[in-house]
């Protein structure tokens, strides 16, 4: 009898397979799922650029890190507001349409914005290109760098800017992007005009070119 017992026992646990569980092979329960984050719902991409509103002007990221060397440590201001959706373009000045918080410096006829501990270039949406008044004759960049460095006593001073960014300048030792620049005189038809960090050629351009 209890031979018999045994024998019964035995074929028993032979015959047993173990549980599994739906979450043992990957699966949640619908308890489980319900507390995961939702990682097929579709989140708005943003379509507009990165801007910012200062001094009543509207700048626009470059994407480009600036190579400004020897950087004054304080701030010229900070962002402070932000736009209620990422596609708006801002409206208030100190705003943008990417966050708040962020630290800028106006170089020359655009800003720099620090951030995530680099200084993203921010220019206005300029149609005119960059352009110089210099003894009567108006220069344009042509986006070359000199051929050679410049190490001697400039020519002159930059001294005035347009009041727009877009406008041309009308006056002598004029430029429409900087009023604290530097020139020397190359040949008839070129000068160079000191930039950060480098010199950037201008060509004499006529009345058709403008």
């Amino acid at each position: 009898m209890l031979l018999a017992l045994l024998a019964l026992l035995l074929t028993g646990c032979g015959n047993a397979e173990p549980k599994t569980t739906e979450a043992e092979i990957g699966s949640q329960s619908t308890d489980d799922a319900a507390a995961l984050p939702d990682t097929t719902e579709q989140k708005p991409v943003a379509d507009a650029p990165m801007m910012v509103m200062v001094d009543n002007t509207l700048y626009q990221s470059t994407g480009e890190v600036s190579t400004v060397d020897g950087r004054c440590g304080n701030m010229d201001g900070e962002i402070t507001s932000q736009t209620a959706n990422g596609t708006d373009a801002p409206t208030e000045n100190g705003q943008s349409n990417f966050g708040t918080g962020y630290g800028y410096q106006r170089i020359d006829d655009h800003i720099e914005v620090l951030i995530d501990n680099q200084w993203i270039v921010f220019e206005q949406d300029a149609t005119v290109p960059r352009m110089v008044m210099v003894d009567g004759k108006l220069y344009q960049e042509t986006g070359n760098l000199p051929s050679e460095p410049f190490c001697g006593t400039p020519d002159g001073s930059i001294t005035s800017k347009t009041a727009n960014r877009n406008d041309v300048p009308t006056e002598n030792n004029q430029s429409n992007f900087s009023d604290n620049r530097d020139f020397v005189f190359i040949d008839e038809d070129t000068i160079y005009v000191s930039a950060t960090p480098d010199w950037m050629e201008f060509k004499v351009i006529t009345d058709s070119d403008v």
